[in-house]
């Protein structure tokens, strides 16, 4: 199948876009790469009347160090910080985040606010910036926002974004040097989304010369949900430990805490995912273990 008709614009500015954004109304829609948006419109699940590309906006590619971290411009590919052609200001979570996306031509392509906007939460950038604790700053006809992307992602496809509402920048904040990151994903084949997708950041306490049990951590799971899940039960697990304390099967419980679920009810598809799930944080964990800080 193929896309039905519709109105193509390709502005130049922000501004013109917010403008025909706005007049576009219910029936418009924003596209940058096209990744998510034109397969959906192939398959005649979206019909919008009007399509504002991005592409041709140079303000949304640029990209700026801050005094905190870094500012990415929406239509910043995934390719770009696959191959550090931006400032990574994450100490490599962010190019390891963008070289498990999908394949080279979609990571051409493919953009990071197009994918916060899509809101999938088996998709590398939601997990992800949510760990971050990132924040989008938007723009419309009516003025700017900057929205947490913690309380941008609502639900599958569904956002805190306004019809005629797009996202200009991602801002991340510089991680420390004593922060450690690891992130796990696990997926049928390398370049399909996630089954589950499992975020670390935290710092560890020392002893001696010696890594010590995690101290301070935050725990993010992807594809779990509808949006990427806090995981408050398993880090109060975890924290006090290693990964070495703790094999898979003793962060299902706290698991199935987090993600709302009794063990005793589940059959044997949701205990198998729930079991993934642990595989996942402990291979995260793991990951950020042999993290060296600096």
């Amino acid at each position: 199948m193929k896309a039905p008709a519709f109105r193509y614009h390709r502005p130049t500015t922000v501004d013109e876009a917010v403008e025909l954004l706005a007049g576009a109304g219910d029936d418009g829609k924003v596209i940058a790469g096209g990744q998510s948006l034109v397969p959906i419109m192939n398959m005649r699940l979206a019909e919008p009347e009007t399509l504002i590309d991005l592409t041709g906006v140079d303000a949304l590619r640029a990209v700026r160090e801050t005094s905190t971290g870094a500012r990415y411009g929406a239509t910043t590919t995934h390719m770009r910080f696959e191959h550090e052609l931006v400032p990574d200001v994450t100490r490599g979570l962010l190019p390891y985040a963008a070289a498990g996306i999908g394949y080279p031509a979609i990571r051409n392509r493919g953009t990071v606010g197009g994918s916060l906007a899509h809101s999938d939460s088996s998709a590398e950038w939601p997990t992800v910036m949510s760990a971050l604790d990132a924040t989008v700053h938007t723009r419309s006809v009516r003025g700017t926002r900057a929205v947490p992307v913690r309380e941008l992602l609502l639900g599958f496809f569904t956002t805190a974004l306004e019809p005629d509402e797009l996202i200009t920048e991602v801002e991340v904040r510089r991680l420390a040097a004593s922060t450690r990151w690891g992130m796990y994903k696990m997926c049928r084949k390398p370049g399909e989304f996630a089954q589950s997708l499992g975020v670390v950041l935290g710092e560890r306490e020392r002893e001696r010369d010696a890594d010590g049990p995690w101290q301070d951590i935050e725990l993010w799971l992807g594809a779990a949900a509808d949006r990427p899940l806090r995981l408050s039960a398993t880090e109060a697990a975890v924290r006090g430990g290693t990964s070495a304390d703790l094999e898979p099967a003793r962060l299902v419980e706290p698991l199935a805490q987090d993600t709302g679920q009794d063990p005793s009810e589940l059959d044997s598809t949701a205990r198998y995912a729930l079991q993934l799930h642990a595989v996942t944080v402990h291979r995260a964990l793991r990951a950020a273990e042999g993290m060296k800080e600096g």
